[in-house]
């Protein structure tokens, strides 16, 4: 896939949805490698970008008589990043279950202090990838303006993140758990940890996933939450975008339960990461992050593969 393509391919998830929150071609271009890497230079991406923007039907809208580009779309796409991005109207992207589950999820785990890369929503559930990675950085400290920078080290070897690849599913019966089970052990082979968590009202069988904890590592944990029901939960987006306390309330209203841990893998992942080309982005993202010395801007953490 030459650059153009793979640009059209990954841009929606990248461009924020409103004229008026337009990035400039050097914020772009950090997003861009965040998931491509550095392998193409500023002066093919950015001519790429001028090439795009000016096709009527592309994704990639400039600023008129302005810097800045933004996503020209005219209907709400199927992708988590859009949903998060989105309006106070109530798109489905808002109100769908497992968009919720995910905002949760998200919740969960940022407001615990690790980083979060998302992956999309897709229509059907992948097993390259898992939904989100969260992420454990190495020692580092809250700036002033409330970035997270990495402390200076005199070790030859750079630092290295520490990843837990999470799988989601809203809960609705044994089969569907232990299936979710399954998928999160085959999609987080590659990283030092594995999750899944499940989120719906009852999970019908805590002790078999124990069980299959013990044996696989795979940790396993539960919200009890209500995402069916319109009226018991904010919106997918609200649930993103709310205040770090605010996120906190709403998750300690909810019961959570863990019914296994996860099993480090102190000795590297089970399958080398290449043989798992999916993931490439949530590594891409955090080698990035720690090259800078500094964890990327929030919007920074979603993303594609």
């Amino acid at each position: 896939m030459n650059l153009r393509d793979k640009l059209v391919e990954i841009l929606p998830t990248l461009l924020p949805t409103r004229e008026i929150d337009a990035i400039k071609g050097t914020e772009l271009i950090a997003r861009v490698r965040a998931v491509l890497g550095n392998k193409y230079s500023d002066r093919s991406l950015r001519s790429q970008f001028s090439f795009i923007a000016l096709e009527e039907d592309s994704c990639l809208a400039r600023v008129p008589n302005g810097q800045g580009y933004y996503l020209r779309r005219e209907e709400v796409q199927p992708s988590l990043h859009n949903m998060f991005e989105s309006e106070a109207d109530a798109t489905r992207e808002g109100m769908d279950p497992l968009h919720k589950a995910l905002a949760l999820a998200v919740r969960l785990y940022d407001t615990a202090g690790l980083g979060v890369f998302v992956y999309p929503v897709e229509e059907e559930e992948s097993w390259g990838h898992p939904d989100l990675v969260a992420v454990q950085w190495p020692a580092g400290n809250i700036t002033l303006d409330g970035a997270y920078e990495l402390e200076p080290t005199e070790e030859e070897e750079a630092p290295v993140a520490h990843m837990r690849a999470c799988c989601v599913t809203v809960a609705a019966d044994a089969e569907s758990c232990r299936r979710a089970f399954f998928r999160a052990l085959a999609c987080g082979l590659w990283a030092q940890e594995a999750e899944l968590l499940i989120i719906g009202e009852q999970v019908e069988n805590p002790q078999e996933l124990a069980q299959l904890s013990a044996k696989y590592g795979v940790g396993v944990r539960a919200i009890e939450a209500d995402v069916d029901t319109p009226h018991l939960l904010p919106r997918a987006d609200e649930i993103f975008r709310a205040e770090v306390d605010e996120a906190r309330a709403l998750l300690e209203t909810l019961q959570q339960s863990t019914l296994a841990h996860p099993r480090i893998r102190r000795q590297g992942a089970i399958l080398p990461p290449e043989t798992m080309p999916d993931t490439q982005a949530a590594r891409n993202w955090a080698q990035s992050c720690i090259a800078k010395g500094r964890i990327e801007a929030y919007e920074m953490r979603v993303a594609v593969n």
